[in-house]
């Protein structure tokens, strides 16, 4: 990861399919880190040339790892056809959100982060939940989506519907600094009935804005309360950056 400043203001965000978003989760390798980056089902009618679909981008991603890990991973066949919600969208390094989940992030300035979390499903024998961050943004601007220009409205996932919404955000990422993570970062623990960040990382970070780290759902996604703390324990993970949504 390149350096890059300490921000003022980061936010945790949960993305990526799961039980209740696709029935699904995407696979993981606790032995290496390895994942793939596998968006929650499109509901809403895409700009017909601009809808993403699960066939081939996803497919061709889980059996490049499946060779590399040596098990054999599919896509559901009840997402076989299915267009996706591909945000954040890390090729284009911008994420969208509807104006009162987004709320947060409209007031982000250049420089902020936006961390990314997903529930990946991993592949060995336990097959347990892994709760992991899986790329980030920093912010390069936030927009909403009634200023946003047509000719990048193919760059997330809220320009590429049939029928916008302007008061959606969008949020761009700043090159170099902003991407998925080639390996996940493990966060997730299963305490008092629930996932949450362990206490041991509470600790290294200073500590989110809900009540022991749950990040369960994400309906209002937490704050960062010392985002130089955090932004310290990742500069000590080093994690490997990348501007693709998959290898």
């Amino acid at each position: 990861m390149t350096k890059t400043p300490a921000p003022t203001r980061a936010i945790l965000v949960r993305v990526a399919i799961d039980q209740t978003y696709g029935r699904w989760n995407g696979p993981c390798d606790p032995t290496t880190g390895d994942f793939v980056y596998v968006p929650i089902p499109q509901e809403k009618p895409n700009t017909e040339e601009m809808a993403r679909t699960y066939r081939p981008s996803v497919d061709s991603a889980l059996r490049r790892f499946s060779e590399r890990c040596g098990i054999q991973v599919e896509l559901p066949s009840h997402l076989h056809g299915e267009r996706t919600h591909l945000d954040p969208d890390f090729n284009f390094l911008t994420y969208g959100d509807t104006a009162d989940r987004g709320r947060r992030l409209a007031d982000f300035e250049r420089g902020d982060w936006v961390v990314f979390y997903a529930g990946l499903r991993s592949i060995r024998a336990e097959q347990r939940l892994v709760y992991a961050l899986i790329g980030m943004l920093v912010v390069e601007r936030v927009e909403r989506v009634g200023d946003i220009p047509p000719d990048r409205f193919d760059h997330n996932a809220h320009t590429r519907l049939h029928k916008r919404t302007e008061s959606d955000v969008v949020v761009s990422g700043q090159r170099s600094v902003s991407g998925r993570f080639e390996r996940y970062l493990d966060i997730g623990e299963l305490r008092d009935g629930s996932y949450r960040v362990r206490r041991d990382l509470l600790d290294a970070w200073g500590d989110l804005s809900v009540r022991d780290g749950w990040i369960q759902r994400s309906a209002n996604p937490p704050i960062f309360r010392d985002p130089h703390r955090f932004a310290k324990w990742l500069a000590t993970q080093a994690p490997q950056i990348v501007a693709s949504n998959h290898d």
